[in-house]
């Protein structure tokens, strides 16, 4: 079982007139996909009660919902998604609460921490770091802040970084959160870590014990919504490690997950193992080693 802690989210997405509403965060879009290959997902989340409507879609994949706790003093935290050709912008609309180290009991062995609005702290983060065997992490909802109109902003604490890598068995960040020069740089203090750089359709890196992998995954696929591509990297590359799969094709492999998420509109793309290996076959040939 994989443990996905951070927010759901309630997306609203804009595409020049176009704007859909649908869950998102996280705990939807790595339990939705990751689902569909053979993994059991424990979304571990605090939403409010305009997320009722969503729970369906969760039961009928069969997702465990018990670790879904609807607050009646906060709205679901809720993002407007603004697409610009290769460019997106975020701007906050409402925020959940905090998890507190109440939330987190009885934590599966191995976790993905992908927060979306700096929801979880330091703090709670070292006590699910005691509390499990393997833990992977997302930086994304660590670096967030928020301007005067809640528009997403990026704000780098080297200290905050360096103690996250320090518990993390694996950290994913994107070139959005931290310049790659930088962050090759703090990772090269911790070579025992598996540490990821996504570059949106560029692809992504992995850097571990003085080695560096490097795969391009533009034009694969038809890619029709990037929004929760990262997260389901993340996710997945946190799950097949945790197994003690190979370094190398767990990199590919997550990578296609993460590619073949993109094919699908919000959570609601289709995908399974024979489409994902193929995938991963195809990013193969594009792997880099250093």
């Amino acid at each position: 079982m994989l443990g996905i802690i951070g927010h759901a989210a309630i997306d609203i997405i804009r595409r020049g007139s176009t704007v859909r509403r649908s869950p998102g965060g996280a705990p939807t879009y790595c339990s939705f996909y990751l689902k569909q290959i053979g993994v059991d997902p424990l979304p571990i989340t605090l939403v409010g009660n305009d997320f009722n409507d969503y729970l369906t879609d969760y039961r009928s994949r069969g997702i465990v919902t018990d670790r879904i706790k609807i607050l009646s003093n906060c709205d679901s935290t809720s993002y407007e998604i603004m697409y610009y050709d290769t460019t997106r912008r975020l701007r906050l609309l409402a925020r959940c609460r905090d998890f507190s180290i109440d939330d987190l009991y009885e934590l599966p062995d191995t976790v993905a921490v992908n927060p979306i609005a700096r929801e979880v702290s330091l703090e709670v983060l070292q006590y699910i770091r005691r509390s499990v065997r393997f833990m992977g992490v997302d930086l994304q909802g660590f670096t967030r802040v928020f301007d005067e109109n809640n528009y997403v902003k990026t704000k780098v604490n080297i200290n905050d970084i360096t103690k996250i890598i320090g518990y993390a068995d694996i950290v994913k960040a994107s070139v959005d959160d931290v310049p790659i020069s930088e962050f090759e740089t703090i990772a090269s203090k911790y070579p025992g870590k598996v540490v990821v750089l996504t570059m949106g359709a560029n692809g992504s890196i992995l850097l571990y014990n003085g080695h560096k992998l490097r795969v391009f995954t533009d034009g694969i696929v038809n890619a029709k919504d990037p929004t929760g591509a990262g997260d389901v990297l993340t996710c997945s590359l946190t799950y097949m490690l945790s197994r003690g799969e190979d370094l190398e094709w767990s990199f590919l492999f997550s990578n296609a997950v993460a590619v073949a998420k993109t094919m699908g509109e919000g959570p609601y793309g289709i995908i399974n193992n024979n489409i994902v290996n193929k995938i991963a076959n195809k990013l193969s040939s594009r792997l880099i080693r250093t």
